[in-house]
Order: C-alpha cells, then structure tokens, then sequence
C-alpha cells in the first residue's frame, strides 16, 4: 500500500496535532517494486511507482492527489507506462525510469515523447550482467546515470514521440568507482547566497558524489569509507550554453525499428573523471537494509550505521591467549575492538543501529571551517527486532524520515543549535 500523510508541525503535536492520513492506493494483486517522489512541488504529478500485478503484467504508474480542496483527497493514476524498467527520477514531466545493466529511458510523461540513453557494456560480461542504477540526475545540459559499478554522463536528449524515429544517446563522460553499496548526489548551492540565481548556480555549480563502495572480499576490514568526489563544470562548454541540444537523428516519418544514434557533443558540460576531496570519513561494515546515503546541497548528509558486528565463534580473537577471551567469544553481546562503532561505545545505545550524519565540503563547510567531516550520531534504532529499511532527508527543512521493516515510519525534526 502506498499511503500519503500530513505531518504538519511537528512541535505542535506536544498540542494534541497529531499526523493523520490523507490518502492511500493499493490495487488488488499489486506488488510494488520500485518508488520515486516528484522534486517538483507544483507538478500534476506526485509519485511514479512500478507494479506488477497478478498476471505478471508490469507497469510504471505514475499518481496524482485530486480532490485535495474538498477535503476527501484520493490518488489517481495519471499515466502507464508499459514497461519492466523501475522509476528512479521523476522532476515535473520528466521521468527517468532504468534496467539492471545499462538502459535508461527519458521521458515526458506528459507528451509521450522519450529518449534512450544507452550505457557502456565494458564492464558486463555473460556470467555478471547485474549493473543496478542506483540514481538519476537532471544536471546542466546533461543527465547524469550513476550505477552500481560505474558513473556515466548524456548529453541533454531531445525527447521524440513512439511514431517518429527516437534518439539513442551514448555517454559523454565515464568513469568507475568499482563496486557501489550506496551513493548521493546533489548540486551544491548555497541558499544564503541572495546574488546566486537559479540559471547561474545551474550551470556554475559542481555536482558532489559521495559514495561508500563495497567489497567482493567477505574477509575485509570492517571499516569502510565515506568519500566524497566532484564533478566540475567544463568551462570550454560555455560557447554551447545557448545552442540548441544536439541531435544528429534522421527525421524519419513513422516507427523506425532501429533506433539512429546521435552524435555526441565534443565537450561534455562536466570535467571527467571526478576529483576527489580532501576529507573522507570512516564507516562501519555491517548488514544493512537500507544502504541509502543522503547528501543535501549544503554540504550535509545522513546514512544509517549498522549495528555491532557480533563476533561470537569467529576466529578473529586468539583464543589460545587466554580465558578471558573464550569467554568472550562466547558471549553472543561481546564487541570485537574492531567492530566497534565510531563512538567506541558498547552499551545498546552505542551498538544498535544509527542514523549518523556529518558535514562534507560544500557551502557550509566554506562558510564555516571549522566544521570538519566528523561523524554524529543523531537517533539510535529503538526496537530491538527492527531494521530500517528507508531514509530520506530534506535538508532545507531540517527534517529526516526513517520507515521500518516494522511498518512505522519516524519523522525526526532537527533544533537550532543554541
């Protein structure tokens, strides 16, 4: 069931305001696989999802809310979209929706128009075609497609209607970070910054990644990193600013049942491969059910940390030093020193899971240096038999959201540091 809530002021619920529901949707049979919000406030559309029900017929649907002045609001499907690829960015009229290995679709919903983007095949082979994407960016000129195994950059695509002879476009940039487990990015801009308007910080603003990638090595240290990296902008693509997006198709009447592909562009809008910062952050390795990281375009972010490792049985102690130690091995709560969290810690409020967050470069960070990327944790999982298994996180508001394999989602509200 996907279900829509009004939260509203969360102090005011010390008044008796409490949370209620304003609409849900569950088609009988249906089984929910993918989930994207609209970042646009004002759009038609809400929320795309991708479903399959009983037959085995998959679909995207993408929902509107109607009735919201009546006060009996109710989801309504706006749009289908026939297909097996889930939706991973929706921004107005614009959806992204993607496979497992190298295919994203653009499309306006809203006209029916669409383009391909089709992404390198280097790093799939006949035994491992498992490429997830994990996000979508509608960045300057461009569409970022970020992967579990690789980063590419499109050029902006020039969406055509199912009748006439679409466009399939291949990367401008590319670059592979290895193995991916979670991943963010956002474009900086600092909203304190009055002079900055929406078209310059549009195209003079980086893009940050940050990422923490996963290890094929079950042995492996227990710590992994948190790095950030940055997209800059190429300023030899400021002479294409004003030019039309290129499109070299051939303006064939009726389907075409091969697709042309467009030439790409010379320069690409972002300087490849990305560079580094100086900072990165150590994170624990655990089992996680939600391995999202959120980066906001402060420079902010919040990720979950996973519980303790329980390292009972495990030969990483030498048990032959001595009794202490068999003991401790034993003992199913015992903290190995090297699976300790980052508070170091071994009451349950130290070994449960977290939501931390820490402050990477950004415009924060440059108004404030003596922020250091430094980890915190903000809230600790509060039942024992429970995982988290989403996160999200409006930074401009302050606000985080944490849904459970439980079914309860926690709203937490950030205060002003006094």
């Amino acid at each position: 069931m996907i279900s829509c809530w009004d939260v509203g002021d969360l102090s005011a619920a010390q008044n008796g305001t409490q949370p209620r529901k304003v609409a849900d949707w569950c088609p009988k049979g249906a089984i929910f696989s993918g989930f994207v919000v609209n970042t646009d406030p004002d759009s038609d559309a809400v929320l795309a999802t991708a479903m399959q029900i009983g037959s085995g017929q998959r679909s995207i649907e993408i929902l509107a809310i109607t009735n919201r002045e009546s006060g009996n609001p109710s989801f309504v499907s706006i749009c289908n979209i026939a297909t097996s690829f889930k939706p991973i960015a929706l921004k107005g009229d614009l959806i992204a929706f993607s496979d497992d290995a190298c295919e994203t679709i653009v499309m306006n919903w809203r006209e029916n128009t669409f383009a391909l983007l089709k992404g390198s095949r280097q790093l799939l082979n006949e035994n491992f075609q498992y490429n997830r994407c994990l996000q979508v960016v509608f960045a300057h000129r461009s569409v970022l497609v970020v992967r579990a195994r690789c980063v590419e950059l499109f050029p902006e695509p020039v969406l055509r209607s199912a009748e006439d002879s679409f466009t399939t476009y291949e990367p401008v940039g590319f670059h592979t970070f290895g193995w991916i487990d979670g991943v963010s990015v956002n474009r900086q801009c600092d909203p304190l910054d009055g002079t900055d308007s929406m078209a310059t910080s549009l195209e003079d603003a980086p893009l940050s990644i940050l990422l923490r990638t996963e290890s094929d090595n079950p042995w492996a240290s227990g710590v992994h990193k948190l790095e950030q990296f940055l997209l800059f902008p190429n300023p030899a693509f400021a002479e294409f600013t004003d030019a039309p997006p290129s499109d070299t198709s051939t303006n064939t009447p009726g389907p075409s049942t091969l697709p042309t592909v467009a030439t790409p562009p010379p320069i690409a809008p972002y300087i490849f491969p990305p560079v580094r910062a100086e900072h990165t952050l150590p994170a624990v390795r655990g089992f996680l059910r939600c391995t999202d990281i959120i980066l906001g375009p402060c420079g902010t972010a919040l990720w979950i940390q996973p519980r303790a490792a329980r390292t009972a049985h495990l030969t990483g102690l030498d048990v032959h030093s001595s009794d202490a130690q068999v003991l401790d091995a034993l003992n199913p709560d015992y903290l190995h020193p090297d699976d300790a969290p980052l508070s170091g810690s071994a009451d349950r409020t130290k070994t449960a899971e977290a939501l931390c967050g820490a402050v990477f470069a950004g415009p924060l960070q440059k108004r404030h240096p003596e922020l250091q990327a430094r980890a915190r944790k903000l809230w600790v999982q509060q039942k024992d038999n429970s995982s988290w298994t989403a996160l999200d996180y409006d930074e401009e508001r302050g606000r985080a959201a944490l849904g459970s394999s439980d079914g309860t989602v926690t709203i937490l509200d950030f205060a002003e540091a006094q």
